[in-house]
């Protein structure tokens, strides 16, 4: 029987699904750093709390079979992620 799925597959997926709960979180720790501002921006909040749910709607909607979305999502989000870290 073949198999639904390579172990390279299953691994871009896995990675996929990794950029885009690193993205999550810095939705989160951005918007945890803006809340202990003395005047929290809460357009602002409000901003990155939208994108944090894009996000969870993206991861739960990306399946396997989207090789061009996780091939995308690895490639952009991954450059995002590894920029934002070497910033911050």
């Amino acid at each position: 029987m073949k198999p639904l799925w390579t172990q390279d597959e299953a691994i871009a997926f896995e990675c996929a699904r990794e950029c885009i709960n690193d993205m999550m979180a810095i939705c989160s720790s951005e918007i945890a750093d803006e809340e202990k501002q003395e005047h929290p921006n809460q357009e602002k909040i409000a901003m990155l709390e939208a994108r944090r749910f894009e996000l969870a709607m993206e991861r739960r909607k990306l399946t396997l079979k989207d090789k061009k979305q996780i091939a995308t999502v690895r490639k952009e989000y991954g450059t995002w992620i590894r920029n934002y870290r070497s910033q911050n």
